[in-house]
């Protein structure tokens, strides 16, 4: 039988090593344009990579211009309060609002590149812009912040609230002259850290209402130009960290601006983070900053206890401390009145009253007692005046039911009377007034019509309904009576705004 018969062409369909070939040729092709293509992904990855890596060495070098002119602007706070004398640190430089100007280290050269650093100041002495640019390998940054300065003492303001409570924390009708600081690290951010009503005047910025014969114990407040006028200033700032700021009826922070006075009725700035409310809310705030900054100071400022490390010997509380260098009384002192008799000294700190309404106080005085020091009237006769710098720290409560001032005029804070106690300071009685640091950790009472000059630290207030009225003295922190806490807190640099482009 003969076998089939084979065709050229099915000979050559069936022959697969013509095909192996012509699919590894493919194969290859592909191969090399992977190839190809990988090693121009690499090259682009690899420039990239180093357009990132110089780009983050530029922004640094940049940073590095930020951080220098950070430093001298601290140290030249430190030493004269304000950015705008015409001196930064060293160097005689500004101040200008208008336009950016050099300091003298523009051009610094640091890691291959250069940074250069441009100030401009504000209408505020402790506010500035800084501009910082970076150059290198051809890569431009800029970076630019506003920093503010900012005291990190209680002392500096004539309310400093600590921890708060469910509710208000300051509430009623209560006229408050000057800057205020309301922590509320006890509130939730739906909480009211204040809720003021009637004619309440959260924060003035001048002393409108005060007596004559008061501010003439006290040194006249700074001047500033504003709107084109020379004007009285307290320079008042509001800052609330958790909570909210109620106001209703004609309670308001600041004033409108009113032309052809002497003095600053709209305040500086205001700091609250968890806004407004009331049946007013922001609508009744008249803030040279609007009402939309929230609170600027980070965790820099917390309220300080009389059972923290004292800073000078942290073996000891701030409050041991005080006993170990005090007069310690017990009882002595509960009951104060103008027509008082006393005299006690350890031959460095002393306190004495000589029975015609006159205190003296100087050094440090501790009373270890409940309800131990009250200052009180006799009939009509309502004041005590007194001369000296002296702290009380007493471990019960205190009462100020009568006035205590200074004696002679211009002499507050000179002559300052400090007192401190871990449960409250209590001011019950109706046109008084007292000057001095007061410091409560746990609530400060002012009920009636009292008129407080100085300033107030304690973790609650209760202002009552019968319109008292707190006055900041600007001086005071630097004229502190010995041992009060907290009484060695500076100065805080806080960057408000940062920008890169």
């Amino acid at each position: 039988m003969k076998g089939k018969k084979r065709y050229p062409i099915l000979k050559r369909l069936n022959n697969r090593r013509g095909s192996l070939l012509l699919i590894s040729y493919l194969v290859i092709v592909v191969l090399i344009g992977l190839s190809a293509a990988f090693v121009m992904y690499a090259a682009s990855e690899m420039r990239i990579s180093e357009r990132q890596r110089l780009e983050t060495m530029t922004f640094y070098i940049a940073e590095s211009g930020l951080q220098r002119a950070i430093y001298d602007l601290k140290q030249d706070y430190a030493s004269t309060g304000s950015w705008s004398d015409g001196n930064i640190g060293s160097f005689n430089i500004g101040p200008n609002t208008g336009v950016f100007y050099s300091v003298p280290y523009s051009g610094t050269t640091l890691n291959g590149g250069q940074y250069s650093v441009l100030l401009k100041n504000t209408s505020s002495p402790d506010e500035i812009w800084i501009r910082s640019t970076a150059v290198l390998n051809g890569i431009v940054i800029t970076v630019q912040i506003y920093v503010s300065m900012s005291s990190s003492s209680p002392w500096d303001y004539v309310i400093f609230a600590g921890e708060g409570q469910s509710g208000a924390m300051i509430n009623g009708t209560v006229d408050i002259a000057g800057s205020v600081v309301v922590l509320g690290s006890g509130l939730n951010p739906t909480d009211l850290a204040a809720n003021l009503g009637g004619t309440a005047q959260f924060v003035q910025n001048n002393y409108t209402g005060l007596s004559a014969a008061l501010q003439a114990k006290i040194p006249a407040l700074p001047t500033t130009v504003f709107n084109g006028e020379t004007v009285s200033t307290l320079n008042a700032e509001l800052r609330v960290k958790t909570g909210v700021v109620a106001l209703s009826g004609s309670a308001g922070v600041g004033n409108t601006d009113v032309s052809g006075n002497s003095i600053k009725e709209t305040v500086d700035a205001v700091y609250v983070t968890d806004g407004w409310g009331g049946n007013q809310g922001a609508s009744n705030v008249y803030s040279d900053n609007g009402t939309a900054n929230a609170y600027d100071l980070g965790d820099s400022m917390t309220f300080p206890s009389l059972s923290d490390p004292d800073p000078s010997n942290p073996s000891l509380t701030v409050q041991q401390k005080f006993q170990s260098e005090a007069l310690v009384l017990t009882n002595e002192l509960n009951d104060i009145k103008p027509n008082s008799v006393f005299s006690y000294t350890d031959g460095t700190n002393s306190i004495s009253m000589d029975g015609s309404g006159s205190l003296t106080i100087a050094g440090k005085i501790y009373i270890d007692g409940d309800n131990a020091l009250n200052f009180n009237k006799v009939g009509g006769n309502t004041t005590i005046t007194y001369s000296g710098i002296g702290t009380v720290l007493v471990t019960g409560t205190a009462e100020v039911n009568a006035s205590l001032v200074t004696s002679g005029n211009v002499s507050f804070p000179i002559n300052c009377f400090g007192i401190m106690t871990p449960n409250t300071i209590g001011f019950y009685e109706a046109q008084t007034a007292a000057m001095g640091a007061f410091y409560a950790e746990d609530t400060i009472t002012i009920t009636k019509q009292t008129d407080v000059i100085g300033s107030i630290v304690s973790n609650y207030f209760n202002m009552g309904t019968n319109v008292p009225s707190i006055y900041q003295v600007p001086d005071l922190s630097a004229n502190l009576p010995p041992g009060m806490i907290a009484g060695s807190s500076g100065v805080t640099l806080n960057v408000v705004l940062w920008q890169e482009f």
